[in-house]
């Protein structure tokens, strides 16, 4: 029997609410750094940075700040300084960065009854980020990289989530928008994964099937 459910963050409840180029581009112009469009600098910069060095680094938040700057430095293809980091990386501590996605809010209200965590590849912001946009109280857990010092597809970070809830991987479903880190990363931990756009249509579908595996797919009026 299913009891409890986890999502990912960044992608299946919440998104930038503006695209991260013109973001980033908006505060490096205001402290003197012209830049070109950004959009397509930062999906490289993002696939290709590797991961945390949570071995060289025990404050889990540190190693994933000093990850976020390299993203930032290929981005933009130069160092920036101390302060130009800071304002970029704080935007996005903020509620006001980041939006609700359609159908999130309604999703945690049909899963009442179930126990809800999030799993996230995200830095403690994420505390900050959920709370303002009214989701905290959803969730009787949040669990980032930064506490687990682990990233998805890792086991580790699954496996910190079920002992911080003490349930077992198999009273467990997972729902995310990535097939590597969500699906797969699930599946090395023993918990069964789902990603969106592919094995439900959304947040709301994902509910509905958890609580009747047989229910008929939602019809497009719904």
């Amino acid at each position: 029997m299913t009891e409890a459910l986890f999502f990912d963050a960044a992608g299946t409840l919440i998104a930038p609410s503006e695209p991260v180029g013109d973001t980033y581009a908006r505060i490096l112009t205001a402290h003197g750094i012209r830049t070109g469009p950004l959009d397509a600098a930062f999906r490289r910069a993002f696939a290709d940075a590797g991961e945390p060095d949570f071995a060289s680094h025990p404050d889990g938040d540190l190693a994933e700040r000093l990850w976020w700057r390299r993203v930032v430095e290929r981005s933009v293809g130069t160092q920036v300084g101390d302060e130009v980091f800071a304002a970029l990386f704080e935007h996005y501590e903020k509620g006001t960065a980041w939006k609700v996605l359609p159908g999130v809010e309604e999703a945690l209200v049909a899963a009442e009854g179930f126990r809800l965590a999030v799993v996230s590849n995200f830095d403690r912001r994420l505390h900050r980020v959920l709370d303002e946009l009214e989701l905290a109280s959803h969730f009787e857990l949040v669990v980032t990289s930064a506490d687990a010092r682990a990233r998805k597809p890792s086991p580790v970070i699954f496996r910190h989530a079920l002992d911080q809830l003490s349930v077992q991987a198999e009273q467990v479903l997972h729902v995310g928008d990535s097939e590597i880190a969500d699906r797969e990363g699930a599946a090395n931990a023993g918990i069964r994964g789902h990603v969106l756009g592919r094995d439900v249509e959304d947040l709301r579908d994902f509910v509905r099937q958890t609580r009747d595996p047989l229910a008929a797919p939602p019809s497009p009026a719904e």
